[in-house]
C-alpha cells in the first residue's frame, strides 16, 4: 500500500505519511488480533496483518464515498481504531 494520507484538525496537520503508518490504538490491534488469530500478544507478523486489515477499512471508506477527503465524524464507529484525540474533529485526505 503506497497511499499517503494527511490527517488534520482544522488547519493543523496531525499526521502526514504512509497510510500503513497512521496511528492506531494498541488496544484495537490486540482486539483484532484476538478476533482473527486468538492471539492477545500478537507477534510482528500478526500485528502487520491486523494493521493492514484496519487500514483497509479506511481505504474502503474512501472508495465508497468516492472522495479524496473524509470527515471522521461521519465514520466514528468504523474508524474508532485511530489513535488521535477526539477523532470526531479530524479529517483525512488521501494524497497518493
Amino acid at each position: 500500500m503506497k497511499e499517503k494520507v494527511i490527517v488534520k484538525r482544522d488547519s493543523m496537520v496531525l499526521f502526514n505519511g504512509g497510510i500503513l503508518d497512521i496511528p492506531i490504538k494498541e488496544k484495537a490491534i490486540i482486539e483484532k488480533s484476538i478476533e482473527v488469530f486468538g492471539d492477545d500478544d500478537p507477534c510482528i507478523i500478526h500485528q502487520s496483518y491486523v494493521i493492514k486489515e484496519l487500514v483497509m477499512i479506511l481505504i474502503n471508506i474512501f472508495k465508497k464515498s468516492n472522495a479524496k477527503k473524509i470527515f471522521v465524524e461521519s465514520y466514528l464507529s468504523e474508524l474508532s481504531f485511530l489513535n488521535f484525540e477526539d477523532i470526531s474533529t479530524i479529517s483525512i485526505e488521501l494524497v497518493g
